[in-house]
C-alpha cells in the first residue's frame, strides 16, 4: 500500500486490557520524528512482544526491526496459556 502524501505513519502499542495507544507518528521527510519513532519501537519491543507491519487489511507481516516505510506498526504482548 503506497503511503499516501502527508499522511503519517504510526506505532501503536496493543495494551492488556486498555485498548491500544498510539506511541508515535513519523513522516519519512522528518529525521526527527522518524528517529523518535524508531527510538520508542526498540524502548517497546522488548521480550515477551511481537511487532507486525500494517499494510492492510490482510496484509500484515511480523517484524524484529523498526520498518520506517510501514504505514503502520503495531506491539502486542505474546499470547500465553496455561
Amino acid at each position: 500500500m503506497p503511503e499516501q502524501p502527508n499522511q503519517k505513519q504510526k506505532l501503536r502499542i496493543l495494551k492488556t486490557g486498555h485498548g491500544d495507544l498510539c506511541l508515535a507518528q513519523w513522516e519519512l521527510t522528518d529525521v526527527e520524528s522518524t528517529s523518535n519513532a524508531r527510538t520508542l519501537f526498540e524502548e517497546n519491543f522488548t521480550a515477551g512482544r511481537l511487532a507486525f507491519r500494517l499494510d492492510g487489511p490482510g496484509r500484515t507481516t511480523m517484524i524484529r526491526t523498526f520498518d520506517e516505510s510501514a504505514p503502520e506498526i503495531l506491539i502486542v504482548p505474546t499470547i500465553q496459556g496455561g
